[in-house]
Formats: C-alpha cells, structure tokens, sequence
C-alpha cells in the first residue's frame, strides 16, 4: 500500500485545486444590501472559494436599480479579476448582449406569496376576497420593477384583479409590513421567508401558483478570457457544491449551471419579463 507523507499530501491538494490566475483577490459584487438573497448566498458561497482558490475573497455591496449599478461597475473593470454575483431580478436591469461574461450559476430558489395566517389560505379564495375587497390587493415586494413586482403583477392578472403594489427597500421590510398589518400579501425569494416561516401563510410559490424560479450565478468583467472562465468556473462549481448544507440550510437549492447554461437563464429571464417592465412604464 502506498504511503503518503504530509507534505506530498498538501502538494497534491494543491495541485488538485484550481488557483485563480496570478492569485488574485476574488470580489463578488452584489447588486443589492447586505442581509438579502443575493449577499447571503454570496457570503456562504465566497467562503468555500477563498479556501479553493487559496486567496482572499470578498463580497461588496453595490445596491442600486435593482442590481443595475452592480452590473454596470463591474462592465467597467476590463483586465481585472473583479466577478458580479447576479440575481435573476438584477439580470432584467443588465441586456444578456451586453459584454458580461457568465461562468456559472450556483443555486436555485423558489419565489412564494405569502399573507397573515387569518387570510384565505387558498390562492383563488384569496383572489376572490380580492376582487371584493381592495385591501386585499396590497402586495408588498423589495421594489418596482424587481421580479417579485412582476410575479405579483400576473398573478392577480390571470384573475382579473388589480394589484396594488407598495414597493420597499428589501424583503425584509416587505414581509414586516404584512406581519404589521400594513399590507394583505408580500411576494419575495424563499430565503427571505424562512426566517418568518411560522408567522405566515404561503398562498403560491414557484411550481404552485408562479411558475418562476429564482437564481444567483457569477458573471466576469468584459475581455475576460476564455481560460480564466474556465478556470473561475471550476473554482465556484466545487464551491457552490461544498456549500450544499448552508445553502439548503438557508432555503437555497445547490445547482450547478454552466457558463452556457446561464448565458440562457439570463436570455430567458430578459426575454419574458422586459415586455412587462416596458407595460408598467419601467426602464429595463
């Protein structure tokens, strides 16, 4: 039986482990505040990377325009390793044409309506208190023109009920408000529920109700290569894999998606949600 000393040992891990080109930093720019879906995925997900990569890797936020600001300062960082951590909600502000380089998405989560417990506990009871009653037309999401806003806004279309929207600066203060008695319904990412899980009742959630599912993926600055793709997707696909307990654990769903695969995540998203945006009078 072959023996191995510690010090070939940590060689082969080394070997084995994808450094990234030059050892540079890793940053992970979220387009939203810290405490939200995106950065708490990003957080769990940079830890697992740091120790991969063997350097240094940290989470900015740059909130703003639903992820837009994000995106747009990281288009601007050509020749650096600085990476984007997107959201399906940012990708609508950020045309898939643009020059962002996708590597890969990590994980997966579901959207969910969610009302008081004293509410209708059936999606179509719900609707028809709502078609009598306007209070119950208050649909609290983290902003106009976020995903949740226009998830709200087709469900309470297919049963002919207008929806009042009240936008807020997060889900968190979204889901207070209803809790509060502020608003009947709140739209937001799973994650974001859980915390609240035994206060509220879900009303639909994605494959019940609404059919779309959520995303968080990274994506390079422009000129990025085709090697250092490679290379950063194979650092960030084995940690989004030994991040499967924390992520699962904070109501996230590990995937793993290709670079390709999230090029038409993103193209799909884009093209089913931009014409509503358009319909609300919202700039993509």
């Amino acid at each position: 039986m072959t023996r191995f000393t510690p010090l070939l040992l940590a060689a082969l891990v080394m070997l084995s482990s994808p450094a990234l080109p030059n050892d540079g930093q890793i940053t992970l720019v979220v387009g939203f505040a810290a405490g939200g879906t995106s950065s708490t995925a990003a957080r769990i997900v940079a830890e697992a990377a740091e120790q991969i990569a063997r350097t240094s890797t940290i989470v900015e936020n740059r909130p703003g325009a639903g992820g837009a600001i994000a995106a747009d300062w990281v288009l601007r960082q050509k020749g650096t390793q600085t990476l984007l951590f997107m959201s399906s909600t940012s990708s609508l502000r950020t045309s898939p044409q643009s020059e962002l380089v996708p590597v890969g998405v990590l994980a997966t989560f579901s959207y969910v309506a969610v009302t008081r417990k004293d509410a209708a506990a059936h999606l179509a009871e719900y609707m028809q208190e709502a078609s009598r009653e306007e209070k119950y037309r208050t649909v609290a999401t983290a902003g106009a023109g976020s995903i949740p806003h226009l998830i709200g806004t087709k469900l309470f279309s297919d049963y002919g009920v207008p929806m009042v929207h009240v936008p807020y600066q997060g889900s968190a203060p979204a889901i207070l408000s209803v809790l509060g008695g502020h608003v009947a319904a709140a739209i937001v990412p799973f994650p974001d529920f859980l915390p609240f899980q035994d206060s509220l009742h879900i009303l639909a959630q994605t494959g019940r109700g609404i059919e779309t599912e959520g995303w968080v993926g990274i994506f390079a600055p422009p000129g990025t290569s085709a090697e250092e793709v490679s290379r950063l997707s194979e650092i960030f696909r084995q940690a989004s894999q030994r991040s499967q307990e924390k992520l699962q654990n904070v109501g996230f769903k590990q995937v793993w998606r290709s670079s390709a695969e999230a090029r038409a995540m993103h193209e799909k998203d884009y093209t089913q949600w931009t014409p509503m945006l358009k319909v609300l009078g919202i700039q993509p």
